[in-house]
């Protein structure tokens, strides 16, 4: 009898032992995935072409100076490539930072509800990502860089340097939607002052892009107005070599352009631009809504001029336009 009861309360010990134990287990696994919760490292996709080196340390310098520093309290997803931004897309990223409109576009064909914060952008309303600058509502924000009039200032610009010219191309890679319209629509308007005739040519791929310098030539154009677009600035030198070839006169649409031996630029601090797409993203990390985030536009157009360029292909520059340039390349 007393063997049986000692049983007995050995039984109920052992099974509100094992209560106990599971209890404990469930509480300090419960504790240890609220403190993974509570420590869990952002992880985020950036995307910007391997060769713009100096783009990226902008971005994750100025992330830094946020706080936010890659590999410690914020993991950050690099590509390069149309693919991998398909790849990141598909990802569990919190969100992805585009560093163009091409990279854009293929997230959102990806997975139209990965949030996004681009940092170059022409038409961020006409290629659906906000809708309006101030209040971009949805899961986009990041940088316009295609303010009305920034196409005629640099369709100006080209006939100041060379008065004779009367036709101009104008040279578009420009992805999306609206802002090659944009483009086209500034430059005609302006063209009708300036008393010159435009014609587009337009490429999406290097073959276009060819064919397209080809047709300029073969239309016997007198100067060239080359339109934003990631294709052109990746293939910015054999663009600039193109033209110095042909002894071409062109304005282009980046500062690397000139220092690549373009002969001008009108254009934004594109370095600038990723470190504000950095200041975005580091108050999404924050706790902000990337469509609560207003689009940013560039603070300031530059004028850089490449005066070697110019002697090159022959191009004698007026003093007023050498002068209302920020920057001189010798």
């Amino acid at each position: 009898m007393d063997s049986t009861i000692a049983k007995r309360s050995y039984t109920r010990r052992a099974f509100v032992g094992e209560l106990t134990f599971i209890a404990s287990a469930a509480t300090l696994l419960a504790g240890g995935m609220n403190v993974d919760a509570a420590t869990r490292v952002p992880h985020i996709g950036f995307l910007v072409g391997s060769e713009f080196y100096t783009l990226t340390s902008a971005f994750l310098d100025e992330l830094r100076a946020k706080g936010f520093v890659d590999g410690q309290n914020v993991s950050v997803e690099k590509g390069d490539t149309g693919e991998m931004a398909r790849s990141l897309a598909r990802m569990n990223l919190d969100f992805i930072v585009a560093g163009a409109l091409t990279y854009a576009i293929e997230v959102r064909n990806a997975n139209p509800n990965m949030p996004m914060v681009i940092a170059t952008c022409p038409g961020m309303v006409s290629n659906g990502f906000a809708r309006s600058l101030e209040h971009p509502g949805g899961i986009y924000t990041g940088m316009d860089e295609l303010p009305p009039g920034v196409t005629a200032k640099r369709l100006t610009l080209l006939k100041t340097a060379v008065p004779a010219a009367k036709r101009i191309a104008l040279l578009s890679t420009t992805p999306g939607v609206g802002g090659y319209e944009t483009q086209v629509e500034d430059a005609e308007r302006a063209a009708k002052q300036l008393g010159v005739t435009v014609k587009p040519y337009r490429a999406a791929t290097p073959d276009e892009l060819d064919r397209a310098l080809t047709g300029i030539v073969g239309d016997r154009m007198e100067g060239m107005l080359n339109f934003q677009g990631g294709l052109s600035l990746a293939r910015r030198q054999a663009i600039v070599d193109f033209a110095t070839q042909h002894r071409l006169p062109a304005i282009y649409q980046a500062t690397m352009f000139a220092e690549a031996g373009g002969l001008m630029a009108w254009a934004p601090d594109l370095v600038e631009q990723y470190r504000e797409a950095a200041r975005l993203t580091a108050l999404i990390l924050q706790g902000a809504k990337p469509g609560d985030l207003a689009v940013k536009r560039p603070a300031k157009y530059y004028l850089t001029i490449n005066a070697g360029a110019a002697k090159e292909i022959g191009l004698p520059l007026p003093p007023a336009l050498l002068a209302e340039a920020t920057r001189v390349i010798e």
